[in-house]
């Protein structure tokens, strides 16, 4: 798969999708479907979640999306995407699930393909939805920390 050419938007993935076909999806779709976070927020470490395996193994090629206007645009569309589905849902903010993994992912591929400045920003609008109501466990904010400070 051509991560440059998927995330602006000018080739589908593994599955025929568009990352604009992605991002049509309404929450439940993004709740149940789990092949797809690694595609829109990839990084440089291959995920074992999923079996389809695709990360950034070259260094050109995290340049070269890096370096994309337009892709750092679609990342960040993307991640305010993501938060909107957060802030529609709640289940997410108890116990540990699968989308505090996601959360993970996102501000490292923030932090790898955009800027510092921008996985920040996501990390703390994640943790503005938080309040004493929730159960967080403590290692899930131990991993977003670690992330921020890659």
């Amino acid at each position: 798969m051509n991560f440059y050419k998927f995330l602006k938007n000018e080739e589908a993935d593994f599955k025929e999708r568009y990352l604009k076909d992605i991002w049509k999806y309404n929450h439940e779709e993004i709740e149940k479907y789990h092949d797809f976070i690694q595609l829109i927020f990839p990084t440089n470490k291959q995920s074992m979640s999923v079996f389809h395996k695709y990360y950034l193994y070259d260094v050109k090629q995290i340049e070269q999306i890096n370096n994309d206007k337009d892709i750092r645009e679609n990342i960040l569309y993307s991640a305010n995407w993501f938060i909107n589905f957060l802030e529609n849902k709640s289940h997410w903010k108890s116990g540990y699930n699968h989308n505090q993994l996601r959360i993970t992912r996102i501000i490292e591929c923030l932090k790898l393909l955009v800027s510092d400045e921008e996985a920040h920003n996501f990390y703390k609008k994640v943790t503005s939805l938080i309040d004493d109501k929730n159960t967080i466990n403590k290692m899930t904010y131990k991993y977003w920390e670690d992330a921020l400070s890659l």
